[in-house]
Protein backbone atom coordinates (compact mmCIF):
# COMPACT_ATOMS: atom_id res chain seq x y z
CA UNK A 1 0.00 0.00 0.00
CA UNK A 2 1.52 3.26 -0.70
CA UNK A 3 1.60 5.98 2.10
CA UNK A 4 -0.49 8.23 2.53
CA UNK A 5 0.87 11.85 3.34
CA UNK A 6 -1.24 14.19 5.49
CA UNK A 7 1.63 15.97 6.92
CA UNK A 8 0.42 19.22 4.44
CA UNK A 9 -2.77 19.23 7.33
CA UNK A 10 -0.31 19.83 10.36
CA UNK A 11 -2.05 23.19 12.04
CA UNK A 12 -5.36 22.85 10.52
CA UNK A 13 -8.45 22.37 12.62
CA UNK A 14 -11.16 19.61 11.51
CA UNK A 15 -14.35 20.84 9.98
CA UNK A 16 -16.16 17.05 9.98
CA UNK A 17 -15.99 14.45 12.22
CA UNK A 18 -13.39 11.75 10.96
CA UNK A 19 -14.24 7.87 11.00
CA UNK A 20 -12.23 4.80 10.62
CA UNK A 21 -13.53 2.68 7.35
CA UNK A 22 -15.71 0.25 10.10
CA UNK A 23 -17.11 3.64 11.21
CA UNK A 24 -15.11 3.79 14.89
CA UNK A 25 -14.86 7.77 15.52
CA UNK A 26 -11.10 8.40 15.44
CA UNK A 27 -10.95 12.25 15.55
CA UNK A 28 -13.79 14.25 16.47
CA UNK A 29 -14.78 17.60 14.60
CA UNK A 30 -12.96 20.95 15.86
CA UNK A 31 -9.32 18.59 16.70
CA UNK A 32 -6.28 20.51 16.10
CA UNK A 33 -4.46 18.28 13.83
CA UNK A 34 -0.78 17.43 14.91
CA UNK A 35 1.71 14.59 14.19
CA UNK A 36 -0.36 12.17 16.61
CA UNK A 37 -3.40 12.68 14.92
CA UNK A 38 -1.98 12.14 11.21
CA UNK A 39 -0.13 8.42 12.49
CA UNK A 40 -3.61 7.59 14.02
CA UNK A 41 -5.25 8.25 10.48
CA UNK A 42 -2.33 6.43 8.78
CA UNK A 43 -2.81 3.25 11.11
CA UNK A 44 -6.53 3.38 9.68
CA UNK A 45 -5.74 4.32 5.73
CA UNK A 46 -7.88 7.43 5.91
CA UNK A 47 -7.07 10.40 3.64
CA UNK A 48 -8.08 13.51 4.40
CA UNK A 49 -9.45 15.69 2.05
CA UNK A 50 -9.28 20.06 2.33
CA UNK A 51 -13.05 20.18 2.49
CA UNK A 52 -12.19 17.95 6.22
CA UNK A 53 -9.87 20.78 7.20
CA UNK A 54 -10.25 24.46 8.10
CA UNK A 55 -6.58 26.96 7.91
CA UNK A 56 -6.45 28.26 11.43
CA UNK A 57 -3.40 30.63 11.56
CA UNK A 58 -5.19 33.66 12.03
CA UNK A 59 -7.23 32.26 14.56
CA UNK A 60 -4.26 31.06 16.41
CA UNK A 61 -2.46 34.44 16.07
CA UNK A 62 -5.54 36.33 17.01
CA UNK A 63 -5.60 34.19 20.46
CA UNK A 64 -2.13 34.37 20.82
CA UNK A 65 -2.05 37.82 20.63
CA UNK A 66 -4.47 38.22 23.44
CA UNK A 67 -2.26 36.17 25.64
CA UNK A 68 0.73 37.76 24.98
CA UNK A 69 -1.25 40.79 26.05
CA UNK A 70 -2.41 40.11 29.18
CA UNK A 71 1.06 38.56 30.23
CA UNK A 72 2.29 41.78 29.40
CA UNK A 73 0.00 44.13 31.09
CA UNK A 74 -0.14 41.90 33.95
CA UNK A 75 3.97 42.11 34.64
CA UNK A 76 3.91 45.49 33.62
CA UNK A 77 1.29 46.34 36.63
CA UNK A 78 3.81 44.18 38.70
CA UNK A 79 1.94 41.27 39.20
CA UNK A 80 4.18 38.41 39.81
CA UNK A 81 3.38 35.88 36.93
CA UNK A 82 6.37 33.10 37.38
CA UNK A 83 7.95 31.30 34.36
CA UNK A 84 5.21 28.22 34.69
CA UNK A 85 2.10 30.52 34.33
CA UNK A 86 3.06 32.26 31.54
CA UNK A 87 4.20 28.72 30.12
CA UNK A 88 0.95 27.42 30.63
CA UNK A 89 -0.60 30.39 29.30
CA UNK A 90 1.02 30.64 25.99
CA UNK A 91 3.15 27.57 24.88
CA UNK A 92 0.46 25.44 23.49
CA UNK A 93 -0.18 28.09 20.80
CA UNK A 94 3.21 29.12 20.26
CA UNK A 95 4.17 24.88 19.32
CA UNK A 96 0.58 25.17 17.47
CA UNK A 97 2.59 28.38 15.30
CA UNK A 98 5.36 26.37 15.23
CA UNK A 99 3.85 23.63 13.61
CA UNK A 100 1.93 25.18 11.18
CA UNK A 101 2.80 26.76 7.77
CA UNK A 102 5.83 29.16 8.62
CA UNK A 103 5.23 31.53 5.56
CA UNK A 104 1.30 31.56 6.65
CA UNK A 105 2.66 32.32 10.06
CA UNK A 106 4.95 35.18 9.52
CA UNK A 107 2.26 36.69 7.24
CA UNK A 108 -0.17 36.45 9.48
CA UNK A 109 1.81 37.77 12.45
CA UNK A 110 2.90 40.82 9.42
CA UNK A 111 -0.72 41.86 8.95
CA UNK A 112 -1.25 42.55 12.80
CA UNK A 113 -2.04 46.05 14.49
CA UNK A 114 -0.03 45.24 17.53
CA UNK A 115 3.43 45.46 16.42
CA UNK A 116 4.87 44.83 20.07
CA UNK A 117 3.32 41.76 20.55
CA UNK A 118 2.84 40.10 17.10
CA UNK A 119 7.01 40.82 16.91
CA UNK A 120 7.34 39.04 20.24
CA UNK A 121 5.36 36.26 18.87
CA UNK A 122 6.94 36.08 15.94
CA UNK A 123 10.36 35.99 18.10
CA UNK A 124 9.06 33.47 20.29
CA UNK A 125 8.41 30.78 17.37
CA UNK A 126 11.52 31.31 15.43
CA UNK A 127 13.46 30.78 18.72
CA UNK A 128 11.53 27.76 19.60
CA UNK A 129 12.44 26.35 16.02
CA UNK A 130 15.98 27.25 15.97
CA UNK A 131 16.27 26.08 19.12
CA UNK A 132 14.33 22.73 18.48
CA UNK A 133 16.86 22.62 15.09
CA UNK A 134 19.86 22.76 17.38
CA UNK A 135 18.78 19.94 19.58
CA UNK A 136 17.64 21.44 22.38
CA UNK A 137 15.37 19.72 25.24
CA UNK A 138 11.84 20.33 25.28
CA UNK A 139 12.14 21.86 28.91
CA UNK A 140 14.86 23.98 27.48
CA UNK A 141 12.65 24.60 23.83
CA UNK A 142 9.66 26.05 25.93
CA UNK A 143 12.24 28.07 28.31
CA UNK A 144 13.99 29.74 25.18
CA UNK A 145 10.14 30.52 23.79
CA UNK A 146 9.68 31.94 26.90
CA UNK A 147 12.66 33.96 26.51
CA UNK A 148 11.76 34.97 23.25
CA UNK A 149 8.56 36.08 23.91
CA UNK A 150 9.55 38.58 26.85
CA UNK A 151 12.75 39.41 25.11
CA UNK A 152 11.59 43.07 24.46
CA UNK A 153 9.64 43.42 27.77
CA UNK A 154 11.32 46.87 28.57
CA UNK A 155 10.63 48.36 25.55
CA UNK A 156 6.99 49.15 27.59
CA UNK A 157 9.07 51.83 29.42
CA UNK A 158 10.62 53.56 26.59
CA UNK A 159 8.55 56.67 25.10
CA UNK A 160 6.61 56.32 22.14
CA UNK A 161 7.95 59.57 20.58
CA UNK A 162 11.28 57.49 20.30
CA UNK A 163 9.45 53.67 19.49
CA UNK A 164 7.09 54.84 17.09
CA UNK A 165 9.84 58.18 15.44
CA UNK A 166 9.96 57.74 11.54
CA UNK A 167 12.94 59.56 11.28
CA UNK A 168 16.40 58.92 12.50
CA UNK A 169 17.07 59.03 16.15
CA UNK A 170 19.32 61.66 17.37
CA UNK A 171 21.96 60.20 20.22
CA UNK A 172 19.85 60.91 23.19
CA UNK A 173 17.01 59.36 21.92
CA UNK A 174 19.17 56.51 20.15
CA UNK A 175 20.46 55.96 24.56
CA UNK A 176 17.74 56.45 25.88
CA UNK A 177 15.98 53.23 23.42
CA UNK A 178 19.19 50.78 23.85
CA UNK A 179 17.63 51.76 27.88
CA UNK A 180 15.19 48.84 27.42
CA UNK A 181 17.26 45.61 27.21
CA UNK A 182 18.72 46.79 31.15
CA UNK A 183 15.29 47.15 31.86
CA UNK A 184 13.95 44.52 30.56
CA UNK A 185 16.17 42.42 32.13
CA UNK A 186 15.78 43.90 35.29
CA UNK A 187 11.88 43.08 35.10
CA UNK A 188 12.25 39.88 33.99
CA UNK A 189 15.17 38.63 37.12
CA UNK A 190 12.42 39.86 39.26
CA UNK A 191 9.81 37.24 38.06
CA UNK A 192 9.68 33.63 39.78
CA UNK A 193 11.35 30.55 38.99
CA UNK A 194 12.66 32.77 35.87
CA UNK A 195 16.63 31.40 35.00
CA UNK A 196 19.36 33.54 34.93
CA UNK A 197 19.61 32.53 30.95
CA UNK A 198 16.15 33.36 30.49
CA UNK A 199 16.50 37.28 31.83
CA UNK A 200 19.91 36.90 29.71
CA UNK A 201 18.13 37.11 26.47
CA UNK A 202 16.36 40.62 27.20
CA UNK A 203 20.20 42.19 28.31
CA UNK A 204 21.82 40.57 25.38
CA UNK A 205 19.67 40.18 21.90
CA UNK A 206 21.69 42.85 20.41
CA UNK A 207 25.22 42.00 21.89
CA UNK A 208 27.38 40.78 19.05
CA UNK A 209 29.70 38.19 18.43
CA UNK A 210 32.34 40.84 17.63
CA UNK A 211 31.78 43.09 20.49
CA UNK A 212 30.15 45.75 18.43
CA UNK A 213 26.79 45.72 20.08
CA UNK A 214 24.64 47.06 23.14
CA UNK A 215 24.25 47.52 25.88
CA UNK A 216 27.55 46.31 27.46
CA UNK A 217 29.87 45.50 24.09
CA UNK A 218 29.85 41.49 24.96
CA UNK A 219 31.43 38.93 22.83
CA UNK A 220 31.71 35.47 21.63
CA UNK A 221 31.65 33.00 24.96
CA UNK A 222 30.31 36.40 27.00
CA UNK A 223 27.30 35.94 25.37
CA UNK A 224 24.63 33.57 26.39
CA UNK A 225 23.39 30.87 24.11
CA UNK A 226 19.66 31.52 24.41
CA UNK A 227 20.73 35.40 23.88
CA UNK A 228 22.12 34.50 20.87
CA UNK A 229 19.65 32.62 19.34
CA UNK A 230 16.92 34.99 20.30
CA UNK A 231 19.44 37.40 18.66
CA UNK A 232 19.08 35.53 14.95
CA UNK A 233 15.58 35.24 15.30
CA UNK A 234 14.83 38.72 16.79
CA UNK A 235 16.78 40.60 13.58
CA UNK A 236 15.37 38.26 11.13
CA UNK A 237 11.65 38.97 12.13
CA UNK A 238 12.36 42.83 12.28
CA UNK A 239 13.65 42.29 8.80
CA UNK A 240 10.81 41.09 7.32
CA UNK A 241 8.18 43.35 9.46
CA UNK A 242 6.83 46.17 8.40
CA UNK A 243 7.10 49.26 10.69
CA UNK A 244 6.22 53.09 10.68
CA UNK A 245 9.38 54.04 9.77
CA UNK A 246 10.26 50.80 7.43
CA UNK A 247 9.27 48.68 4.39
CA UNK A 248 9.96 45.02 4.98
CA UNK A 249 13.18 43.89 3.27
CA UNK A 250 12.90 41.38 0.67
CA UNK A 251 13.87 38.07 1.89
CA UNK A 252 16.08 37.13 -0.04
CA UNK A 253 17.81 40.18 1.12
CA UNK A 254 17.41 39.26 4.63
CA UNK A 255 18.69 35.91 4.10
CA UNK A 256 21.97 36.52 2.95
CA UNK A 257 22.50 39.88 5.08
CA UNK A 258 22.03 37.25 7.89
CA UNK A 259 24.34 34.49 6.36
CA UNK A 260 26.92 37.56 5.18
CA UNK A 261 27.38 38.27 8.96
CA UNK A 262 27.41 34.55 10.56
CA UNK A 263 30.93 35.00 11.02
CA UNK A 264 30.83 38.77 12.95
CA UNK A 265 27.83 39.62 14.63
CA UNK A 266 26.21 36.15 14.65
CA UNK A 267 27.23 32.48 16.12
CA UNK A 268 27.76 30.67 12.67
CA UNK A 269 25.94 27.65 13.68
CA UNK A 270 23.27 29.41 14.55
CA UNK A 271 22.52 30.97 11.54
CA UNK A 272 23.50 27.91 9.24
CA UNK A 273 21.14 25.85 10.94
CA UNK A 274 18.34 28.61 10.98
CA UNK A 275 19.25 29.32 6.95
CA UNK A 276 19.14 25.75 6.26
CA UNK A 277 16.00 24.44 7.97
CA UNK A 278 13.46 27.38 7.10
CA UNK A 279 14.60 26.87 3.53
CA UNK A 280 13.91 23.30 3.56
CA UNK A 281 10.67 23.76 5.77
CA UNK A 282 9.42 26.53 3.11
CA UNK A 283 9.98 23.56 -0.04
CA UNK A 284 6.57 23.37 -1.35
CA UNK A 285 5.46 27.08 0.00
CA UNK A 286 4.65 30.06 -2.56
CA UNK A 287 6.96 32.99 -2.74
CA UNK A 288 6.29 36.08 -4.54
CA UNK A 289 9.40 36.94 -6.88
CA UNK A 290 10.87 39.87 -8.00
CA UNK A 291 9.00 40.11 -11.67
CA UNK A 292 5.87 40.04 -9.50
CA UNK A 293 5.41 36.55 -10.31
CA UNK A 294 4.15 33.84 -7.76
CA UNK A 295 6.28 30.69 -7.76
CA UNK A 296 6.41 27.14 -5.77
CA UNK A 297 9.78 26.36 -4.20
CA UNK A 298 11.00 23.06 -5.42
CA UNK A 299 14.73 22.14 -4.05
CA UNK A 300 17.04 24.13 -1.93
CA UNK A 301 20.27 24.28 -3.76
CA UNK A 302 22.94 23.35 -0.97
CA UNK A 303 25.65 25.87 -2.56
CA UNK A 304 23.48 28.81 -2.26
CA UNK A 305 20.43 28.42 0.08
CA UNK A 306 18.86 31.61 -0.46
CA UNK A 307 18.52 31.15 -4.08
CA UNK A 308 16.74 27.72 -4.40
CA UNK A 309 14.77 25.96 -7.70
CA UNK A 310 11.27 27.50 -7.92
CA UNK A 311 8.50 26.64 -10.51
CA UNK A 312 6.21 28.66 -11.70
CA UNK A 313 2.57 28.29 -14.48
CA UNK A 314 4.67 25.04 -15.33
CA UNK A 315 8.34 26.87 -15.41
CA UNK A 316 11.23 25.84 -13.74
CA UNK A 317 13.52 28.51 -12.65
CA UNK A 318 16.97 28.56 -10.95
CA UNK A 319 17.38 31.22 -9.00
CA UNK A 320 21.26 31.12 -8.70
CA UNK A 321 21.35 32.09 -12.46
CA UNK A 322 18.28 34.42 -12.56
CA UNK A 323 17.90 38.34 -11.78
CA UNK A 324 14.65 37.37 -10.63
CA UNK A 325 14.89 36.99 -6.37
CA UNK A 326 12.30 36.05 -3.62
CA UNK A 327 10.91 39.11 -2.52
CA UNK A 328 8.45 38.18 0.08
CA UNK A 329 6.24 34.77 1.75
CA UNK A 330 2.96 34.43 -0.34
CA UNK A 331 0.19 33.18 1.45
CA UNK A 332 -0.47 29.17 0.85
CA UNK A 333 -3.68 29.24 2.39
Amino acid sequence: MIPIDNTTFIGRRLSNNIYSRQGSLLLPKSTILNDHNLDLLQQHGVNLWDADTQLITEFIIDETISEVQWIYEKIHSTEMLSNEIIRQKVMPKIQQLCSNNISNVLLGLRKKDHYTYQHCIGVSVLSYLIGKWLGLTEEELNDLAVAGLLHDLGKAKIPDSILKKADKLSWDEYAEMKRHTVLGYEIILSLPNITAQQALVALQHHEREDGSGYPYGKSSEEIAYFSKIVAVADVFHTMVSERVYKKPVPLYQVLQEIYQRAFGLFDPVIVQRFIINLMNRMIGDSVLLSDGKVARIVMINPDDLVNPLVESEGQYYDLRWSKNKIMDFASNQ
